[in-house]
């Protein structure tokens, strides 16, 4: 069998081939420009972060930041009606003028104050009394009547009860003094200061005239010397304030 000698250059072309058809074929990897990007987000959100969920959770917290806020309000709303339901209450229980203030309906010494404090009433009394109740008038021209009921006896019945009448009388003090000048009349200044006049005939109405000020009060008693003892009384007589 005849040899043959391949030519150099057929050796060199098929060294070449052998060894291009063994080396790895790399690919140049061409990474696309962000602004060529549109989606890289897999069609099965299993396998990737939440992250489509994110601004729900800031929802939720601005919720959380407004819960202090809406708290707030309630209360602040609550407390409003419950002011305007005492008020209200309040209202019906001491501002029913044609009512209480004509002496038809009793009231205590709570509801007294506040609605001689409320009306600027100029009332004069005996001082506070426990379990008293008490009508009030003010339909006189010149004067209020309050009339201080015991706390066993009530408006309607006989029960023991006093009565105080405030008057605006210009020079009351010098006045009363005079009035003890009539037949009958005794007259006296007390411990406060005060001119005290009564009839000897009826000691049941003592009147107290008051000293720099235009004001005389009237004590009637039922009970027997128990007005003139009240005017005896250091201290005994106040304004209702």
């Amino acid at each position: 069998m005849r040899s043959v000698t391949p030519k150099p250059e057929v050796v060199a072309n098929i060294r070449d081939t052998v060894i291009n058809a063994t080396d790895p074929i790399e690919e140049e990897i061409v990474i696309p420009p962000v602004d060529e990007v549109v989606d890289v987000t897999p069609d099965d959100h299993n396998d990737v972060p939440n992250w489509g969920f994110q601004e729900p959770k800031k929802r939720r917290r601005n919720f959380k930041r407004l819960i202090p806020y809406v708290i707030t309000a309630v209360i602040f709303s609550g407390l409003t009606l419950g002011a305007e339901y005492f008020l209200h209450s309040k209202q019906i229980s001491i501002d029913n003028a044609t009512l209480i203030l004509h002496g038809g309906q009793t009231i205590d010494e709570k509801e007294l104050r506040s609605l001689v404090v409320a009306r600027g009433l100029n009332v004069y009394w005996l001082g506070s009394k426990p379990g008293m109740k008490y009508l009030i008038n003010t339909s006189q021209a010149n004067g209020i009547s309050l009339r201080c009921i015991y706390p066993a006896a009530s408006s309607g019945t006989a029960e023991p009860y006093y009565d105080v009448g405030t008057f605006v009388s210009q020079n009351a003090f010098a006045l009363t003094q005079k009035a003890a000048q009539q037949a009958n009349g005794v007259g006296f200044v007390n411990i406060d200061g005060n001119a005290v006049y009564y009839d000897s005939r009826d000691p049941k109405n003592v009147y107290i005239g008051l000293k720099n000020a235009d004001i005389q009060v009237e004590i009637y008693d039922p009970r027997p010397d128990q007005a003139l003892a009240a005017a005896l009384l250091q201290g005994n007589l106040k304004k209702i304030i």
